[in-house]
């Protein structure tokens, strides 16, 4: 499954905030912390708004696999 650009981004953003947040708060000052958590908030906020819902709610509902295809997959073992 491939990913989008927004999701390349937002997990670039949430790889450098968990890595400022933790080395502003033990070595670089706490400027560099906030810019850490913001960071963090930014990739969480992003992740939530590219989210694509499903049709009734639940996560795999909408993806049903026909019997028989489970049938065949069967055989071959």
């Amino acid at each position: 499954m491939g990913s989008t650009s927004a999701q390349g981004w937002y997990l670039f953003a949430f790889l450098l905030g968990f890595t400022l947040a933790p080395a502003g708060l033990v070595a670089l000052g706490w400027p560099v912390a906030l810019l850490g958590f913001g960071l963090l908030a930014v990739a969480f906020g992003g992740f939530r708004s590219i989210k694509q819902p499903t049709a009734s709610g639940r996560a795999g509902a909408g993806q049903r696999v026909p019997a028989s295809l489970g049938a065949r997959a069967a055989n071959n073992l």
